[in-house]
């Protein structure tokens, strides 16, 4: 009784010695932290909630707002500004090859901790924080992602595209049936990523309408992204949950548990033959890294299984949405379609016989779309946060101390006038003809960050090339299309959830195939 009549004075202390707690905090990191200097909010400043709440809850519950949001706070703060107690965003397009740069011994540039977390994927290299642990992890996938062993899987790309193309001339075209492109490029990226990866096609493009499901899980897995990053406990609390029961719980989530357990038991089969020799599904991805110098502690089921998912996840839902940009943007600009419906007919007078990889990038039209769907596109809009854990950076006249996160995004160098101008319009001419960034002599690719820059430059570049080169050929050359009940905010980056989404209403971009 004695205990029970305490707990107002207990809860009453505890709560005064929080908001002290609190008080003290907020004084430190807007007077006495060493990112006090640093132009900004004040309330960006003092708490993360001001992330949180633009991540999460601003424009009228929608959320994805706050690498949008940071653009507004250059407009007002200037090139430098802090947007988190601990971290700071550059908007200066010459600065991003100094920050993304070659990780070295004498200079380690980290990942964001704070980041590591947000797709509960916490092993994967994607997620790896130290510089040194990733530099390991990468070197041991870079054997697959190299352009000669993509080029030989070239093969099985085409037969993927080509199965496509054949439910599209005999159950679309001149029906009047309407076709959603982001799932029929979601099936299509989805089955290519497994299939060259883990030698274990998922077989989504045979799915009605192309709506697969488990294309549909890793979308889902992306929305939850932000809540991941700032509630890490309900990723934790899930990861409790036994899959049988967190599939009932939650139905959207079931194909992706269904994809984790036969990867898992794939993996487990290759571990416990411990052997290098292909399998049944041929020279998976795994092999490569059992292969390698990792050491042991790096070759579990566990890490594996992350590894895996990472790659399914980033081979499939960056190079659909460019897929999908590119659909939009050609059929919604009639010269450009033209332009480049002529430039395929000149080089494969016969549509059934698509040109190889090497012999589509030749063609100067195309491969200008492709970089301009790359640029609206973005890639990961999401900054992306690096800390030299050994040196302070020096940016203009502010030095920067070392271990501070310091950010900047393809959403910001893709939309910088002064490099693209009129940069919201989609405009393949101003890659043709050799075109030079605003100093005249480096080239505009320079600001085409789309895969990143540096140690940790997209593993997937070379696939998704590949991907985009023969998935639009083979499809502009072969059938006529036209959107159906589809606008610019179809194919815009509205939304930040790590990746670029449209509004959170949209039903797609959707055509019809003449």
């Amino acid at each position: 009784m004695t205990f029970l009549l305490a707990l107002p004075t207990l809860f009453s202390a505890f709560a005064s010695l929080y908001a002290l707690y609190g008080l003290g905090l907020a004084i430190y990191r807007l007077w006495l932290s060493p990112l006090a200097k640093f132009p900004g909010p004040k309330l960006a400043a003092v708490t993360e909630w001001y992330e949180m709440y633009y991540n999460l809850f601003a424009n009228g519950g929608e959320g994805g707002q706050f690498t949008r949001h940071i653009k507004k706070l250059h407009d007002q703060y200037g090139p430098i500004v802090r947007i988190t107690p601990s971290e700071l965003h550059i908007d200066d397009p010459e600065f991003h090859k100094e920050l993304y740069c070659a990780s070295t011994r004498a200079k380690p540039m980290d990942k964001s901790p704070r980041f590591k977390y947000r797709f509960g994927i916490p092993n994967a290299t994607f997620s790896t924080t130290y510089a040194e642990q990733h530099r390991e992890r990468r070197a041991a996938l870079a054997p697959f992602f190299s352009k000669q062993r993509i080029w030989s899987l070239h093969g099985k790309l085409s037969d993927i595209i080509e199965r496509i193309s054949a439910r599209l001339a005999a159950e679309y075209a001149g029906t009047g049936r309407v076709l959603n492109v982001n799932d029929m490029w979601s099936s299509m990226t989805m089955d290519i990523t497994t299939t060259l990866a883990f030698g274990r096609p998922a077989n989504s493009a045979a799915a009605v309408d192309f709506k697969s499901p488990l294309s549909k899980g890793m979308q889902n897995i992306t929305w939850g992204a932000h809540w991941n990053a700032h509630f890490k406990f309900l990723n934790d609390m899930m990861g409790l949950i036994p899959d049988p029961i967190m599939g009932a719980l939650l139905p959207p989530f079931k194909p992706i548990l269904d994809f984790r357990a036969n990867i898992r038991s794939q993996i487990a089969d290759i571990l416990a033959r411990n052997s290098l020799k292909p399998d049944d599904s041929g020279t998976t991805i795994f092999h490569d890294i059992i292969a390698s110098d990792l050491p042991p502690s790096d070759i579990t089921l566990e890490r594996l299984t992350d590894e895996a998912i990472s790659i399914n996840g980033a081979g499939m839902e960056t190079t659909k949405w460019a897929l999908t940009v590119a659909t939009y943007h050609i059929l919604a600009n009639a010269p450009i379609h033209a332009r480049l419906k002529a430039e395929l007919a000149a080089a494969m007078p016969n549509p059934a016989l698509i040109l190889p990889w090497d012999e589509l990038e030749k063609l100067p039209y195309l491969s200008a779309v492709i970089q301009e769907t790359l640029r609206l596109s973005y890639g990961q809009v999401q900054r992306i946060p690096r800390l030299n854990r050994l040196h302070p950076i020096h940016f203009g006249t502010y030095k920067i101390p070392a271990n501070t996160a310091l950010s900047m995004d393809a959403y910001h160098m893709h939309s910088n006038a002064s490099i693209f101008p009129s940069p919201s319009t989609f405009a393949p001419e101003r890659w043709l003809d050799d075109p030079k960034g605003p100093d005249g002599t480096h080239p505009l690719s320079n600001y085409l960050v789309s895969f990143g820059r540096g140690s940790r430059v997209c593993l997937g570049r070379e696939l998704a090339y590949m991907e985009l080169f023969v998935a639009l050929a083979t499809v502009f050359r072969r059938f006529e299309l036209e959107l159906w009940e589809t606008g610019r905010e179809d194919a815009d980056f509205v939304l930040d959830i790590v990746v670029p989404m449209p509004r959170r209403t949209s039903k797609g971009v959707r055509v019809i195939i003449k």
